[in-house]
């Protein structure tokens, strides 16, 4: 019961500290350095000259017993010139400065160029703040429970995700996501995740998603990870959104059934309970260390009609090829082959003609690839055809006995 009770008061007072899903640079909860904008910095300089007379006096008065920072070190932080170089000041001194000058620090956050981690490489120009908690962000967060690794360094720098994806597409879709909640991301190295299947979401972007939902690097670990119990009590777009990215990392589309297949029968679960939520026709059941989650032809309609609405206003939820597969098999109930009766009878005069798979003949006759297999297995059992070869290792060539 205490257990139920602590996870009430978690989800209620996320959506209270969050003030709207939204946070603020100095609420991340780690060390942040800032690049100020240039007005900016002439603006700081001239309350500090109209309310003190000089930098000294003012550094003296008020910074001086509250920082540990030197004094010549704090003037730099107040010449443009030494952003220039490529150097950042701790966010921290600047809300110590602007609280003294009585500037917001909203104000502070409206007119910072880029920020990072202090000792970190990456770095987020023109930012976007304050942060906004949308589908995407939670988004994000599916694909590195999916497809993720958390990488610890170890060398006094804060662990970040690494997301595994060989799909070039689906790879750079993910670093537009984290660029359209956190801003531009200026990566030590140009260009990197062109050439390796593994994109990195920075330390100061994935601290974010640790303590926004109370996670750790266990969190991650493939047979414990769980969907957070924030999301799972979010609305619809949220909910859709975590869905699929497990469709992008881990769904095999057949037709008109997509089945998602993890050695980790509670996260499975969660999903379908996601499915439940949204209404969509599914079935979860477990085979041996696997949980498998079936959404059905149902299912599949409704889900992929919600993502149209959602990629209206998130284009980056963007599926890549399982876009492409879903619509095709969607398209098969259209068709005039999809309901006609005899369809044995079609498929065994096209094999008289042709060796052919069971994905040839459901493309030459619109029918799902189900439907020709239990065709297939009927004719093959009643001894009318049988396998003629192999196109690569899987694919199986049917053909007439007898016919060379």
């Amino acid at each position: 019961m205490a257990s139920q009770i602590e996870k009430y008061i978690r989800v209620k007072s996320f959506f209270i500290t969050t003030s709207m899903n939204k946070i603020n640079i100095w609420e991340l909860g780690i060390k942040i350095s800032i690049k100020p904008n240039k007005k900016f910095l002439k603006d700081i300089n001239l309350a500090i000259t109209k309310l003190f007379k000089s930098k000294e006096k003012f550094y003296n008065l008020k910074i001086r017993y509250k920082t540990q920072i030197p004094y010549q070190t704090f003037k730099n932080f107040l010449k443009y010139s030494y952003y220039n170089k490529g150097c950042y000041a701790p966010l921290n001194s600047f809300l110590l400065c602007c609280g003294c000058l009585g500037i917001s620090k909203i104000h502070l956050q409206q007119n910072i160029e880029s920020y990072k981690t202090q000792k970190g490489y990456n770095v987020i120009v023109s930012p976007i703040l304050p942060i906004k908690i949308t589908p995407i962000f939670d988004m994000i967060l599916a694909h590195n429970i999916a497809d993720g690794t958390v990488i610890d360094s170890k060398r006094n720098r804060q662990i970040y995700f690494g997301y595994r994806q060989f799909d070039k597409e689906v790879r750079g879709l993910y670093i537009k996501k984290i660029e359209s909640i956190f801003g531009k991301i200026k990566f030590k190295k140009e260009n990197y995740f062109e050439n390796s299947t593994r994109s990195y979401c920075p330390p100061v972007l994935s601290q974010l998603f640790f303590s926004t939902y109370n996670l750790n690097k266990r969190s991650f670990l493939s047979k414990r990870a769980r969907i957070p119990i924030e999301i799972m009590h979010k609305n619809k777009n949220f909910l859709l959104s975590v869905l699929l990215a497990f469709i992008i990392d881990e769904g095999n589309i057949d037709s008109t059934l997509i089945n998602i297949s993890l050695k980790n029968v509670n996260l499975t679960e969660d999903l379908y309970k996601i499915c439940i939520k949204l209404n969509y026709p599914s079935k979860f059941n477990i085979k041996g260390e696997y949980g498998k989650l079936y959404i059905l032809r149902g299912g599949m309609k409704k889900l992929f009609k919600d993502y149209k609405k959602l990629l209206k206003k998130y284009p980056e939820a963007y599926l890549g090829k399982s876009h492409k597969k879903i619509e095709e098999g969607l398209k098969i109930y259209n068709r005039v082959f999809y309901k006609t009766k005899g369809n044995k009878n079609i498929i065994l005069k096209m094999l008289e003609l042709e060796d052919l798979t069971v994905n040839q003949i459901a493309n030459k006759i619109n029918m799902t690839r189900q439907g020709v297999r239990f065709h297939i297995n009927n004719l093959e059992d009643k001894g009318e055809i049988i396998k003629k070869s192999f196109i690569g290792k899987k694919c199986i060539l049917y053909g007439i006995k007898g016919k060379c």
